[in-house]
């Protein structure tokens, strides 16, 4: 996993809130990888930023930074096939 400056932590984790709010939004049961919430489960070996389920809908999203959206691709690899597996998606979402 590649590592991210002060700066690119901060953009990743106002990113991750406002996707997360998304879901919070549409009465999804939510877990984020952020200070403070319940950290979601493991899907394919790794732990995602958003893993958020309402009923048989699974949705599982990673968010990247300019610095990590190239450096991370295996670990995208491996939770897009981990989602894939519980019959959800997957999405990756790059911070601007």
């Amino acid at each position: 996993m590649a590592k991210r400056g002060k700066v690119g932590q901060a953009k990743h984790d106002r990113k991750v809130q406002k996707e997360l709010e998304k879901f919070i939004d549409q009465d999804f049961r939510t877990w984020a990888d952020l200070p403070g919430r319940t950290k979601p489960p493991k899907v394919g070996g790794r732990v995602p930023d958003i893993y958020a389920r309402k009923g048989k809908k699974l949705v599982v999203e990673e968010i990247e930074t300019v610095s990590t959206k190239n450096a991370d691709k295996q670990q995208q690899k491996q939770l897009r096939k981990g989602t894939k597996k519980l019959g959800g998606k997957f999405f990756v979402k790059t911070v601007k």
